[in-house]
């Protein structure tokens, strides 16, 4: 089985959306297990799944075979990780006015409701419309991008050097203008 996860890593790396899809199927019940435990008022469930999902996609970009642990036990440690971080800073003094502030009128809701629903939706267009224009790697190089990495934190994560980083973001900026 562990041989198996390696190679749904490796073809995941390689921008495979079959493989990632599978390994974020297969850690979807250990991404849950670990939110429901640290959910709080502050700190919803979906937040944390939400950051667990990101601390699993860090894992497939950085894992390593010769570093000597298995992949479920590195992604399982990259997800705690980044669950455990985003709680901590959710407890933090600095999000205690947001905590603590009063909730909007149900029509401010409602009319937030649609606009966030027309937003989703033109996202999800955006996002099959980039899978559609860009190569494997530019749109993998465009997703992390859009997470906020630096060129210098992509090309580490993708085993490529900054320019390689820099041209495939000046061909997604060309080819997402179209």
């Amino acid at each position: 089985m562990q041989k198996e996860m390696e190679q749904y890593v490796a073809l995941a790396k390689q921008g495979s959306h079959k493989d990632i899809e599978y390994i974020f199927k297969v850690f979807r019940p250990a991404i849950e297990s670990c939110a429901y435990k640290l959910r709080t008022k502050s700190f919803d469930f979906e937040d944390a799944v939400q950051e667990g999902n990101i601390g699993l996609f860090k894992a497939i970009l950085s894992y390593s075979q010769d570093k000597g642990a298995s992949f479920p036990t590195y992604a399982k440690k990259c997800i705690l990780n980044s669950i455990i971080t985003a709680y901590n800073s959710s407890q933090s003094q600095k999000h205690q006015i947001l905590s603590e502030a009063k909730t909007l009128e149900e029509e401010d809701i409602a009319s937030d409701a649609e606009n966030d629903i027309l937003t989703k939706e033109q996202n999800k267009e955006f996002i099959l419309t980039a899978k559609q224009k860009l190569s494997r790697f530019e749109f993998l190089v465009f997703s992390l991008y859009t997470m906020q990495y630096s060129y210098k934190e992509i090309a580490d994560m993708t085993g490529k050097d900054e320019k390689a980083v820099n041209n495939a973001i000046q061909r997604i900026h060309k080819k997402l203008r179209k």
